[in-house]
């Protein structure tokens, strides 16, 4: 299986480690026809964006590039962070709409919008390490954050749907049918595995594949997500960005 775009790509404006224009080098000489820019949330601790304005600095720069980079797509997203437990977004509306996509995804260490976050979904999500009878309580509050977070806003994909965070995969891939939302295949993290996807093969669940790629060297990789996708019997059709 092939593909013909990769849109989870990170810059030096959160904690990639390279320029824009070196990300977007890198994917035009892996033959790419599509990329997206989608940098980490400003609530991520350490690793996010300045602010949530700082995408529509991005965008300017992308700007710039698009008649340098003639046959590539070059697209502007974001890689969101849940900040609040009824799903809330770390970037505000405004912004939201002057991006080219939304990605979701559950990260451990945010800034949470309120004390009643903090307590039930960080801390919560730290203790559960260590006191292992949180796990079902942690991985319900988990799935039902992310599910009303797709429910709120038009979400792309949930990017590496579990890693590191539990979630319920039925509930999770039933939300993300009805919402129009994908469940990315992370070449990066080599997530979801095999018995994450063999249970959610025949949902008629749609999905991305994206490399999540920090450095040049990793933009466009996906050969991950096609052995598992073809491991497991997921049709090209249900791939968002394969070239069919």
């Amino acid at each position: 299986m092939d593909f013909y775009g990769d849109y989870h790509v990170h810059t030096q404006y959160s904690d990639g480690r390279a320029s824009v224009i070196e990300m977007v080098e890198a994917a035009r000489l892996k033959g790419l026809k599509e990329v997206g820019i989608a940098d980490h949330g400003p609530a991520n601790i350490g690793t996010g964006v300045k602010t949530a304005e700082t995408y529509l600095k991005i965008k300017d720069e992308v700007q710039k590039l698009s008649d340098t980079f003639p046959g590539l797509k070059i697209l502007v997203g974001a890689e969101a962070n849940i900040v609040g437990l009824a799903g809330e977004l770390d970037i505000n509306n405004r912004v939201i709409k002057e991006l080219d996509y939304l990605l979701v995804g559950l990260h451990p260490y945010v800034k949470p919008d309120d004390l009643k976050t903090a307590w039930n979904y960080v801390l919560r999500n730290q203790l559960v390490k260590i006191y292992k009878g949180l796990k079902e309580k942690v991985k319900n509050i988990n799935t039902k954050t992310l599910i009303d977070s797709l429910y709120k806003y038009n979400v792309l994909a949930v990017t590496h749907p579990g890693l590191k965070m539990d979630v319920d995969y039925q509930e999770l891939t039933r939300a993300c049918i009805k919402t129009n939302t994908a469940l990315e295949i992370n070449t990066g993290h080599y997530f979801p595995g095999i018995s994450e996807l063999l249970a959610i093969a025949d949902s008629g669940v749609n999905f991305i594949v994206n490399s999540d790629a920090h450095f040049p060297e990793t933009v466009g990789e996906f050969d991950y997500g096609s052995y598992i996708l073809t491991k497991v019997g997921i049709p090209e059709e249900r791939v968002l960005n394969s070239v069919r």
